[in-house]
Parts: C-alpha cells; structure tokens; sequence
C-alpha cells in the first residue's frame, strides 16, 4: 500500500534510472489546458522541468533544468515551481511567463491507482522496472494574462490528474510508450501501454468516486504522426468486469517534447491535449495524451 515516503523523490546509482511527476489539467468551459513533466535523474544529479500551457488563444511552452541538485518539496524556478505541501493530499504548481502567470492548487481527492514493487528496479521486463500511482485531483485555478489592451483574471474549479512513476527507463530500448487520461462527468479512464524487448505491457484503470475499475488489458491499435502533429489514436482496454471498448482520440493542440540525445534519430516524442469517444457507447470526453515511440514503430501503427 503507497505511504507518503513514497510521494518524495527517490534516489538511485543506476544510470537508465528516472523519477517524474506528470500533472495535467483542463477545463473545458475555461478553455484552460495545462501539462507539467518534471524528471528527476539522480545519477546525473538533474531535474528536468517541462510545461504546456493552453490558454483560450495564449500558448506557453517552458523547459529548464536545474543541475547539480537534490530535489526537495519544493524544487524549480519562478518561472515553473512545483511544491508538495502535504504527501499524498496536497501540492500547488505555479507558472510565469512574461504575459502569463498562474497558480495550480491540487487536492488528491479521489482513490489512488498504484502499481508498486518492493523489488530492486530490473531490465528483465518492464513490469519490473518501474514503480507507479496516479489518481485525479481536484484542482484550483488562478490565472493572470496580459494583453496589449487589457488584463484578464480568472479563477475556477477544474479536473486534475497527476502521476509519479519511478524506476528504470533505457529511453533507446522502448518501441513504444503511450499514456492516455480522459476525462468523463462521472468518472476518468487512465492507462499506459509500453512495448520494450518484443513484448507490450499496460496497466491502468477507470476512477470513480467508489473506487478504481482495473484495465486488465491494453492494445494500441491506431496511431499516427505526420509532421510532428497527432493525427489520431486508438486502443482497445479490457476492464477487470471483461467489458471491452475501443476509445479514438481527435486531437486538439499537439506539442513535441525533446527526447534524450542518444534517441533523437530514432524516437519521437509527443503531447497533446484531445477530445475522445469511447465507440462502443459513444461516450464523449476530453483529456491528454502523450506518445513516445520508435520511427520504426510508428510505421508499423497505420
């Protein structure tokens, strides 16, 4: 069972090791759509902090990385700062730009999904090489933009999810590694699908107020990139109740993210905020996706 220890970075020697927090939210009627990935690689003592900001008709976009460091609660700059106020109830990232600030309160109000291990990290398979949770939050926005007319403030309520995921990652041996968070009025589904050494594993589940459905089974069926922008996705997920449903992604604004050096001619790397349709009952929801996969590969998804 997760404990809060496990909410703070970890530390480890091994040089494929690498910790990140994924954070998105998105309101629909605000027309507000944020995406955070901080990565901690602590054999090279580094934090990577990356964000996308969707903004009615403002885009942001923001890396830096902070060397020579040991992540604590609270770890970045003022132009991107994430802090864990209390383990596994409350954190708060803040954003600054030159026209653009705001601040992200997150409340981990909903059951967590994990997938933990008490085992050393291990290449064997990838089932032994990470640990992982997530959960959706509920999020408070405040929002400052400057215009060459006018300002504009904004505060609302809105949904959040974030994910902490840990362990080893040999960037250049993935094929394949999706990560799809869709957003219902009444529930989220959230799942990851990795292909490493010839085989596919996934893990995921749909979030509910009384609890978490497990997805026992992934498939990637569809995916395409073309100049850099997603096109579409689709993948089947099988419920722990055996019910199977196909959910098809149409993008809305999609960004590419840098990929390490030694898989800059081999991978891509993409984020996109999407509406989605479950086709079985055509249930409609929105929320975000992130693709990062081999050119190889890629062909092999049309």
């Amino acid at each position: 069972m997760i404990n809060t220890r496990e909410e703070l970075f970890h530390d480890s020697n091994l040089p494929d090791f690498v910790e990140s927090y994924r954070i998105s939210v998105i309101s629909k009627r605000d027309k507000w759509y944020s995406f955070s990935n901080i990565t901690w690689n602590p054999h090279i003592r580094e934090i990577g902090i990356y964000s996308l900001i969707n903004f009615s008709d403002f885009f942001v976009t923001g890396s830096q990385f902070i060397k020579d460091t040991v992540p604590k609660k609270s770890f970045g700059s003022q132009r991107s700062k994430y802090t864990i106020i209390q383990p596994l109830k409350e954190s708060k990232l803040v954003y600054k730009d030159s026209n653009l600030s705001a601040s992200i309160s997150l409340l981990d109000y909903f059951p967590y999904y994990e997938l933990l291990h008490n085992k050393k990290p291990s290449i064997e398979s990838f089932e032994n090489m990470i640990s992982s949770y997530f959960t959706r939050c509920k999020a408070k926005v405040s929002v400052e933009v400057h215009t060459k007319s006018k300002i504009i403030k904004k505060n609302f309520d809105c949904i959040g999810f974030k994910e902490h995921t840990w362990g080893l990652y040999p960037y250049s041996q993935i094929n394949c590694d999706s990560r799809v968070v869709v957003h219902f009025r009444d529930q989220t589904i959230a799942f990851r699908y990795i292909e490493y050494n010839g085989a596919g594993y996934s893990y995921g589940c749909i979030s509910r107020k009384n609890g978490n459905l497990a997805l026992v089974l992934i498939e990637l069926e569809y995916l395409s990139i073309k100049n850099a922008q997603l096109e579409s996705s689709e993948f089947t997920y099988k419920d722990a109740q055996d019910d199977i449903d196909l959910i098809v992604s149409k993008p809305i604004k999609t960004q590419v993210i840098d990929v390490p050096k030694k898989a800059k001619k081999s991978h891509i790397h993409v984020v996109s905020f999407s509406d989605f349709t479950v086709i079985g009952t055509n249930k409609k929801g929105y929320g975000i996706e992130e693709h990062y996969i081999s050119y190889d590969r890629l062909k092999n998804t049309l």
